[in-house]
């Protein structure tokens, strides 16, 4: 078994630690793995950061890991959303074809904005995307906890969340 993932602001990475640390494996960044060295695992952990609806790294490697049908593949998804807020079919149905639909498990991890680590393009994504929730009137409860959240860095992160994608795995 083998851990993936590709963070931007750490988040992923604390999360991918995490998981590697409970099953005993290792927690690798894509950008230091030759996929060709994945052939020798039988279950693949990929995580990434949700950035507008897309899964960050996840193309880098998608094309790989599901033509390994022996593999099982779990993917997990960081992001600031709350997880009740979060539509996993929409997130699925974003990122991936029918077929590969198919052939893995999806969870999300909460996690959090780090504005110090952010890059300059997704810094200023988000200012429009502050901007333009801040002079919406009427905000749903949703999209008002997406602007209180959004507004400074913050970690909601926990070890706790990681427990379903565990406990999903020891039953594989």
């Amino acid at each position: 078994m083998i851990v993936l993932y590709k963070s931007n602001t750490g988040f992923t990475q604390k999360y991918a630690e995490w998981v590697a640390n409970e099953l005993n494996c290792s927690a690798i960044s894509i950008t230091e793995i030759n996929v060709n060295e994945l052939q020798s695992y039988d279950t693949i952990v990929f995580g990434g950061g949700l950035y507008a609806g897309k899964i960050n790294g996840l193309k880098s490697i998608k094309n790989d890991i599901f033509k390994m049908n022996d593999k099982n593949i779990i993917i997990f998804v960081t992001g600031a959303t709350p997880k009740e807020a979060i539509k996993i079919e929409e997130i699925k149905n974003a990122n991936f074809s029918l077929k590969e639909k198919e052939n893995f498990h999806l969870f999300y991890f909460h996690s959090g904005m780090n504005y110090e680590k952010m890059g300059l393009g997704s810094k200023g994504m988000m200012s429009i995307f502050k901007a333009i929730l801040k002079i919406k009137k009427d905000k749903s409860p949703e999209e008002q906890g997406m602007y209180d959240t959004i507004t400074k860095s913050n970690d909601y992160s926990k070890k706790e969340y990681i427990n379903p994608l565990i406990e999903y795995i020891k039953t594989i």
